[in-house]
């Protein structure tokens, strides 16, 4: 009766430690899987992407304000869409500026800007390795920001 009890609580125990080393395990990967596309198309075929735009019309204007911008944008409550055979994006322009300057605020260079961007909008990394306007937007984006009129004070050193 004892081995029968005894063997029933190792039992247990190693099925419980089983189950938790599991659920633990699909934690730990869950952020590093990507979407697997099982089709013959190599290329994602873009059917409306109105970001690469408002970047150009963002350049364009050489300087970006952002308080001033995202009260016009909220005022006028437009969105963003990105269309594709692999996925749908719809994000508000508000919520837009606010990621490029919060990427333009923390980021040191172009490169750490554009992993900021792919990591905040996964949707759209296929479009962010195509995009050259990157560099320029944060560039621009980059003198608008605390940090980047931090910078560009003389150094007093």
């Amino acid at each position: 009766m004892k081995n029968l009890i005894r063997t029933t609580k190792i039992t247990m125990f190693g099925l419980i430690f089983l189950i938790t080393a599991l659920v633990k395990a699909q934690i730990i990967y869950k952020d590093q899987l990507e979407t697997i596309y099982l089709d013959k198309n190599a290329e994602e075929v873009v059917y409306t992407n109105n970001f690469s735009d408002f970047n150009s019309d963002l350049i364009s204007a050489n300087t970006i304000n952002f308080k001033t911008e995202i009260k016009r944008v909220k005022e006028n409550n437009s969105y963003l869409l990105f269309l594709s055979e692999r996925s749908n994006l719809e994000i508000s322009t508000t919520t837009y500026l606010k990621i490029i300057r919060k990427g333009a605020n923390r980021s040191a260079d172009n490169k750490t800007f554009k992993l900021f961007l792919k990591h905040n909008l996964p949707e759209l990394i296929n479009q962010f390795n195509k995009d050259n306007n990157l560099e320029e937007l944060y560039i621009i984006s980059r003198k608008n920001t605390f940090n980047g009129k931090i910078d560009a004070l003389p150094s007093v050193l």
